[in-house]
């Protein structure tokens, strides 16, 4: 063989040598980062958008432990401290407002659980007693301000907005006059379809 032809064979066989090699360390690192990736974007769309907004969850806290808990928060355990909210604009004026969701134990008794409605402002609207989420928000307004729905002791009670805030005890209300929410409704903690992150203070 001529020792041109023999260089030439010789530099086809280093080239396919480093070829397969550099195919071999990107199929390695895509390999290495993909799962990776692909659990970042898991844990972040897991959780409804309206239920995550760190600053707005620090501000929450201090209003709880400032505030709102003061006078309870000595005596908290720290399984108790523990909360989620849900941002949605009742009214239309542009501004939301904010259920937060206490679910622990030390909030929570036989009928259901405490729920908190707060203005933009973190401002109280309405501390409703034994709710048993999910919370159905209509697009249906009364005095301005969304029906809201939930279920208790097997039927939907209706809590519409009047003189500033909501009833806040949906156990003496009368039974809703429809047997379910509308296929408009927003849903407010349900696991199913907006899960809420849970912060603690």
């Amino acid at each position: 063989m001529k020792p041109l032809s023999l260089f030439l064979i010789l530099v086809f066989l280093i080239s396919c040598k480093e070829a397969k090699k550099e195919n071999s360390n990107a199929t390695e690192k895509t390999i290495v980062e993909s799962p990776k990736k692909e659990i970042e974007k898991s844990v972040e769309e897991i959780y409804a958008p309206q239920t995550v907004n760190d600053e707005l969850a620090e501000k929450i806290k201090t209003y709880l432990k400032t505030d709102y808990l003061k006078n309870d928060i000595a005596i908290l355990e720290e399984t108790d401290r523990q909360f989620q909210f849900y941002e949605i604009d009742l009214n239309e004026d542009g501004k939301n407002e904010i259920f937060i969701n206490f679910f622990t134990r030390y909030f929570c008794g036989s009928g259901g659980c405490t729920l908190l409605l707060l203005d933009a402002n973190l401002k109280p609207i309405t501390k409703f007693s034994v709710m048993n989420p999910p919370l159905f928000v209509e697009k249906t307004k009364k005095n301005g301000w969304s029906i809201l729905l939930i279920k208790d002791s097997g039927v939907f009670k209706e809590l519409s907005y009047n003189k500033g805030k909501y009833p806040s005890n949906p156990s003496i209300l009368e039974k809703a006059p429809y047997d379910a929410p509308s296929g408009h409704a927003e849903i407010l903690f349900s696991d199913e379809y907006s899960k809420a992150k849970t912060y603690t203070y």
